[in-house]
């Protein structure tokens, strides 16, 4: 029966080799799919160390033949010395031309004492000054002294005013009672007031004015009177340690009492004076009582006391208010020195801090502006050729262009795109390479960027050509060639740099992964090969500058030595979900199917496993 089966498999040999690539398929899927694997996560770690990130951008384009340069200037200044003339050769950075360098060499000294006057504002803010401190706490200390002086000062002078009041009152009892004494009185006739005789004993035509006068004297003794006794009644209900609002209205009130009694004392004295001015000097008439000298002298007393009084009063008023003044201003010195040593002790803002770091950055940008200008007052060869032309004339303004020349090797013109083309200056140095020579490189200086772009297709480009600097090799070069340049744009030497994958980007932050835990340096060095596993691992935000191709500059977050994740690896390995021992499926279908003479297949009994990086 089997050789019967045999036979007719070697009939229909293709159908037979077609059921047993399917039956060895199947059997493959079912042995793969019985097995399931486990994913490893291992990590590369590195320590953090200096390095140089070089910036660079990259254009295509052929090589030129020899060409005419036209060396414009960058900065319209006087020639003082031209060092070359028509036919001379030059090598690339020779000084050709020299302009005057007076307002260029200004604005670079301005640029840096601007520079340093940032930079010591920003270090003023970061450094609390001894001396700075020390006279802030003076202040302070002197504040709170004035400031308990003036107190003090007003606390004495409050108790001063209280005094001056008791020999105000006393006086004025004095001049009350006189005043009161001719108001009321009959000193010249017992059966009229004193005012009302002496009118009376006026001549009839002077009668009328002296009565004018004499209507004043009661009205006047009444005032002063009423306010007077008011007045003794607050005096007496006050003590000099009474609160300042009430003894504040009892000095305003005397004062206003003191002033009463000065205008009664006045009136009566201004009657007296017209009685006696106006009486006739006539032999006929009896002479005034001998009493009138008695009231003049009185009077003319009570004047100069009472306008004492007054004067007394007024300045223990305004002495208090000036107390107050001086108080509320020591008070506010006082406060003012408290917030300044406050903020001086608290710090600087950060704020303040950013403004300051602006204005730093800013004095820099200037100083390389100024500095670019002065290194412009030299001009020099971009590249090695002959001079053809020197337009630039000694005493002159510096024509445009100052020098021309033609070159003697070759040019490489490239075109960038308009973001590539502005990051890119005279000068820059270049690498050029060559699509028929793949094994030469030769280096180049960046000698001429157009000035207008070319729009094709809504895409802005510039030619820029870049002038070979080194003669080895050049023999090989044809004009033609298809040349690619790498332009270097800037460069940072000895930064903390890190691989680009090492650093990641959420939203605006950047971070960079380290271990949570420091590792060994045995656990660090096993970790390059294939790396290795960590219990938890955190994420740091740092802050990046310059990147290439290859690295990135970290300007705060990382320190030179810091352990940082370079590369994380998933690491799958396959575990047996079923045996692996005995005869395969396939091994079994290949002997008896096809017996000692057929193809034989077999499977191997280990696991299988694969590493891939990310």
């Amino acid at each position: 029966m089997f050789k019967k089966l045999r036979e007719r498999i070697y009939a229909h040999k293709v159908i037979s080799a077609i059921v047993v690539i399917l039956v060895v398929g199947g059997a493959y899927y079912w042995y793969s799919s019985s097995r399931g694997t486990v994913t490893v996560t291992k990590y590369v770690i590195e320590n953090a160390a200096q390095g140089t990130v070089v910036s660079s951008v990259t254009g295509s384009g052929q090589v030129q033949a020899v060409t005419s340069i036209d060396i414009k200037p960058q900065v319209s200044e006087n020639v003082t010395k031209v060092y070359v003339g028509v036919g001379d050769h030059v090598t690339a950075g020779q000084l050709l031309v020299q302009l005057d360098t007076t307002n260029e060499q200004k604005a670079v000294n301005q640029a840096q004492l601007s520079l340093q006057s940032a930079e010591l504002s920003l270090a003023e803010l970061q450094q609390i000054s001894t001396t700075t401190l020390l006279q802030d706490q003076s202040a302070v200390i002197k504040g709170q002294q004035s400031a308990l002086d003036a107190s003090t000062t007003l606390v004495s002078d409050y108790e001063n005013g209280f005094d001056t009041l008791s020999s105000v009152f006393v006086n004025l009892q004095s001049v009350i009672t006189d005043v009161g004494n001719f108001a009321t009185g009959n000193n010249i006739n017992k059966n009229q007031q004193n005012a009302d005789a002496y009118v009376s004993i006026m001549p009839t035509y002077l009668q009328v004015s002296a009565q004018s006068y004499g209507d004043a004297v009661a009205p006047s003794y009444s005032a002063a009177l009423a306010a007077y006794q008011q007045n003794l009644a607050d005096y007496h209900t006050a003590t000099r340690s009474s609160d300042r609002t009430t003894l504040d209205a009892l000095f305003s009130e005397t004062y206003h009492t003191t002033q009463l009694v000065s205008a009664s004392v006045k009136t009566i004295n201004d009657f007296l004076n017209y009685i006696v001015n106006n009486y006739p000097k006539d032999n006929r008439l009896a002479p005034l009582p001998t009493i009138t000298t008695t009231f003049q002298t009185t009077f003319g007393n009570d004047i100069s006391t009472v306008n004492n009084n007054v004067s007394s009063v007024e300045n223990v008023i305004v002495g208090i208010a000036n107390d107050k003044d001086t108080l509320e201003n020591n008070q506010l010195s006082l406060e003012q020195a408290s917030e300044t040593l406050a903020e001086l002790v608290a710090g600087p803002t950060q704020l303040n801090l950013l403004s300051q770091q602006i204005s730093i950055q800013s004095a820099q940008n200037a100083l390389a502006t100024a500095e670019q200008n002065l290194a412009y007052c030299s001009i020099r060869a971009p590249i090695g050729g002959v001079i053809s032309a020197t337009p630039a004339v000694v005493g002159t303004t510096v024509p445009s262009p100052a020098v021309s020349m033609v070159t003697q090797g070759d040019l490489a013109e490239v075109t960038l795109n308009e973001v590539d083309a502005a990051k890119v200056a005279l000068g820059n140095k270049a690498t050029l390479t060559f699509d028929a020579l793949p094994d030469l490189s030769l280096a180049g200086t960046v000698s001429e960027i157009d000035a207008v772009g070319t729009v094709s297709q809504g895409v802005v480009n510039y030619n820029v050509q870049v002038a070979f600097t080194e003669a080895s090799g050049t023999t090989q070069v044809r004009p033609g060639m298809s040349v690619t340049a790498d332009i270097v744009t800037q460069v940072r030497e000895n930064v903390i740099a890190v691989p680009n994958a090492a650093v990641t980007a959420q939203g605006t932050t950047s971070y960079v992964s380290e271990p949570a835990t420091p590792v060994s340096s045995s656990t660090l060095a096993a970790s390059i090969s294939g790396g290795v596993e960590l219990p938890a691992v955190k994420r740091v935000p740092v802050t990046t500058g310059l990147s290439d191709d290859t690295l990135t500059e970290i300007t705060s977050g990382v320190n030179e030595g810091d352990q940082i994740i370079v590369q994380t690896l998933q690491t799958t390995a396959a575990s047996a979900a079923a045996s692996t021992g005995g005869t395969s499926v396939l091994r079994s279908l290949g002997g008896g199917l096809l017996g000692g003479g057929g193809a034989r297949i077999t499977t191997g009994g280990g696991a299988a496993g694969g590493t891939t990086g990310r």
